[in-house]
């Protein structure tokens, strides 16, 4: 009866030893396996911490801790990008007025405090990349999951992204659309003549701009 005893309370010991863990979004993680690549050329191996969309941790610092138990505090300025489940994410300036986060009015301040982490969707050779900026049910304002999606050149600054709902595509989406894929004729004729499934309007549906952003991405990065 004893040893069982013994037996029951290492197993509780061990339980309460392990570490907490979870992965609400790209900005809220706690000690989750992931690589973080940095500017330099450095690749650092462990346990990652975001919290930009709490409010503990609003000056965009990751923390991370390595095999050697040491833990790192890096900039989110100092970060190309990090890889999670064979995920990558990278910094990228956002406008927060459209963007509800708890703790907004702290986290939104010039410069580098209106960075976040974005999902890349497509891949590293892409000339048009195209990223998604995920808010979990439990921070929206209506209950329900929310993507928003960006958009940037490959050879931009590695900041800079473009919502596909600003005012960057609209009003006048097909005159705008048209001349950023211009280098691909084909494709911007399509966009200018309002081919079907190559356009869409201010007051359409978030769905439908998703749709035909993610179609002329997509064809624009198989154009020659």
């Amino acid at each position: 009866m004893r040893n069982i005893s013994i037996l029951v309370f290492l197993l509780i010991l061990t339980e309460s030893c392990k570490t907490y863990s979870y992965f609400n979004s790209p900005n809220d993680l706690l000690n989750e396996d992931c690589q973080i690549f940095l500017i330099d050329g450095t690749k650092i191996d462990g346990k990652l911490t975001v919290q930009f969309e709490t409010g503990y941790d609003v000056d965009k610092y990751l923390k991370i801790l390595t095999s050697a138990n040491t833990e790192k505090k890096i900039p989110i300025t100092d970060v190309k990008y990090y890889k999670y489940n064979n995920e990558f994410y990278f910094p990228k300036e956002i406008n927060l007025e459209a963007y509800e986060i708890p703790f907004r009015d702290k986290v939104y301040t010039p410069n580098v405090n209106n960075i976040l982490f974005l999902k890349r969707l497509t891949n590293d050779s892409a000339k048009l990349q195209l990223f998604e900026l995920f808010k979990p049910r439990t921070k929206s304002s209506d209950g329900t999951d929310q993507y928003d999606y960006y958009i940037s050149f490959n050879n931009s600054n590695r900041f800079l992204s473009w919502d596909i709902r600003g005012n960057i595509f609209f009003p006048n989406f097909d005159d705008k659309m048209s001349k950023i894929v211009s280098d691909c004729p084909l494709l911007a004729e399509k966009i200018k003549q309002k081919a079907n499934g190559y356009t869409v309007k201010q007051v359409s549906v978030d769905a439908k701009k998703d749709e035909v952003i993610k179609k002329i991405v997509e064809e624009y990065n198989k154009c020659e």
